[in-house]
């Protein structure tokens, strides 16, 4: 029997997908605002609708709903970076992962690295069907870090490679990549969400969003191959790069 799919799993999957109004946006950033003031919890949540002030609350919300879809139909827009960013950091609380690093201002988008002793637990909600022995290319106890990505629409990564680790990305949703063994880029091939792609230590590769209008996130598993000096984001040889760094 296939197991179930965990449910911050699947809501990271979809988070920045929906297009969202400009009145939408607006009342999630509200919800977000009270949400910090009650301490980390949504107001929707705190609030029982089976209360006077409950039932108040919720009507508040549905009524902005329903407004933005009658009124405003049209007046949608894929959700800003900063939206996409805190509706990722909601599901990584949701899910419960250790942040050890992040930059939320790259050119392209943002990363957040996960404490190298969740891997296997990152595995097994994120890359259904691998073993942790494939995931370690066979090499009893090597060190894995679980990283994800998420790429701004209409932009992408360099064209790089690395010295020291291998990457196992699987695309959450749509998305694209380039892949070679050489210098030249190639092809670019588009992902489809489930897409699993194996890169070993010095192939040359690059992350890419999907279009000019789709956020693109992917679940990354960095296989340190230099036991002795395991690999960062120093270990990055560029080989092109859109931003000139």
């Amino acid at each position: 029997m296939a197991k179930a799919k965990n449910k911050s799993v699947e809501r990271l999957e979809s988070v920045v997908l929906e297009p969202t109004s400009k009145l939408q946006t607006g009342v999630w950033w509200v919800r977000r605002t009270v949400r910090d003031i009650l301490g980390g919890k949504d107001v929707l949540d705190v609030h029982n609708k089976d209360t006077k002030a409950g039932k108040k609350i919720h009507k508040i919300y549905k009524k902005a709903d329903d407004t933005m879809k009658r009124y405003f139909p049209g007046i949608t827009k894929a959700a800003s970076k900063k939206v996409a960013i805190h509706r990722i950091r909601d599901a990584i609380d949701d899910l419960g992962y250790t942040v050890v690093d992040q930059d939320e201002e790259k050119p392209w988008g943002a990363y957040y690295r996960f404490d190298s002793s969740e891997a296997d637990r990152f595995i097994g909600e994120f890359f259904p069907g691998l073993s942790a022995t494939e995931a370690r290319l066979g090499r009893e106890g090597l060190e894995l870090s679980p990283k994800l990505l998420l790429v701004s629409p209409g932009q992408r990564l360099s064209w790089q490679l690395h010295k020291r680790r291998a990457e196992r990305w699987r695309f959450l949703n749509k998305g694209a990549y380039y892949k070679s063994v050489t210098d030249e880029q190639g092809e670019r091939v588009v992902a489809e969400p489930g897409h699993v792609v194996q890169f070993a230590k010095g192939e040359r590769h690059r992350l890419c969003a999907y279009d000019d209008e789709t956020y693109t996130l992917v679940a990354e598993i960095w296989q340190h191959v230099s036991p002795e000096h395991p690999s960062d984001e120093a270990d990055i040889i560029r080989l092109q790069d859109d931003y000139k760094r």
